[in-house]
């Protein structure tokens, strides 16, 4: 599965660049030239860009993922059964379907929210949920993946900018619903090998 389009990205890209100028602009115009805060705002304007970023892409294009989800998986003839949804604060978010019935998975991301991506549960490899660990006997991350056709798709179900212990609330439940996730596509290979 391709899990970003690179012209989308760069179409993004090309959009907060216009929107994070905004600000330089109105300060150049604003103040006098012998001042010359030409690079503060331009430097303003990268800052802007980069923190809000993830935020406005999950805001505008997350809506536009889960109507593609759900218009084509109806097209597609994909029942519902399980349902993953990845809305983290630090990372893109993404929906992933299992469909138990027809064993298949289908995946939006927000990188790629036009196209719905759909495999075969048979064709997917190194199955797995794992965490990333930190300092401590703590983690920051906490995701499944798996691959098909030699390209990883890895989903957080917990993703933070500081430390959380393996024994917390929220990292307990971010592992709870990567194993859900390996589960049920172990059991669907399992039940067809």
């Amino acid at each position: 599965m391709k899990k970003y389009n690179f012209g989308f990205i760069l179409i993004e890209i090309a959009v907060m660049a216009v929107l994070c100028s905004i600000a330089p602009i109105i300060v150049a115009l604003k103040t006098p030239p012998e001042k010359n805060l030409y690079v503060l705002a331009i430097i303003m304007s990268v800052m802007i860009m980069f923190f809000i970023y993830l935020w406005f892409a999950n805001l505008i294009l997350f809506p536009i993922a889960k109507r593609t989800m759900n218009k084509k998986t109806d097209e597609e003839g994909i029942i519902r059964t399980r349902t993953f949804h990845n809305k983290e604060d630090n990372s893109c978010a993404s929906i992933l379907v299992i469909d138990e019935t027809h064993e298949k998975v289908a995946y939006v991301s927000v990188h790629n929210p036009f196209k719905l991506q759909v495999a075969d549960v048979k064709d997917l490899t190194d199955i797995r949920s794992s965490y990333i660990k930190g300092p401590f006997g703590g983690t920051r991350y906490v995701y499944y993946q798996f691959t098909y056709k030699r390209k990883r798709t890895r989903i957080p179900t917990f993703t933070s900018r500081h430390m959380f212990a393996l024994t917390s609330n929220v990292v307990q439940d971010a592992i709870i619903k990567a194993n859900r996730f390996y589960d049920s596509i172990t059991g669907m290979q399992n039940k067809t090998g």
